[in-house]
């Protein structure tokens, strides 16, 4: 994705990450684009050397879900698209992906083992694994909540680039 700045004429630190897609279908004034899934490992120089590289190679597929937005442009089916969202939402994206599921997990963790040894006064053995049964329920917890109360911001149409 590319960075560019909101409006030249504009004095901001707001920038925009920039993608190009594909309009595979449309319905009624929404269109449903496809983008090709882009990783910064790419143009590395370390990419042979790196972990993330290694792992992002492994856990990536080729395609990507089309993503349905407002078709404010009037574009059709077939057009390449250019798509823009917010940088500054991305942090605030990355912390409901990944963040809270993690704090779920380390508080689910502490409170059961933690009960488990102050309440009921089990060996240290059994408080492991209640522990590890309370770190599992607060990570699906941290997903539940991010799946059911989170609405991400998307990105809009930009221009139509034919």
């Amino acid at each position: 994705m590319q960075q560019i700045e909101k409006n030249e004429n504009q004095v901001t630190s707001e920038k925009w990450l920039l993608s190009e897609g594909e309009v595979v279908a449309l319905e009624g004034d929404t269109v449903f684009v496809k983008t090709q899934r882009q990783s910064s490992c790419g143009g590395c120089q370390s990419e042979s050397g790196c972990g993330t590289s290694a792992l992002a190679k492994l856990f990536s597929n080729t395609g990507s879900a089309p993503i349905r937005m407002r078709n404010t442009l009037n574009a059709k089916q077939g057009d390449r698209v250019l798509l823009k969202l917010d940088e500054s939402r991305l942090v605030l994206h990355a912390f409901m992906a990944y963040g809270l599921p993690l704090i779920g997990l380390f508080l689910g963790a502490i409170v059961l083992k933690s009960a488990g040894q102050s309440l009921f006064q089990l060996a240290e053995a059994s408080a492991e694994l209640l522990s590890i049964f309370g770190g599992l329920v607060g990570l699906i917890a941290g997903w539940a909540f991010t799946k059911r109360f989170y609405k991400p911001a998307m990105p809009v149409l930009e221009k139509v680039l034919k």
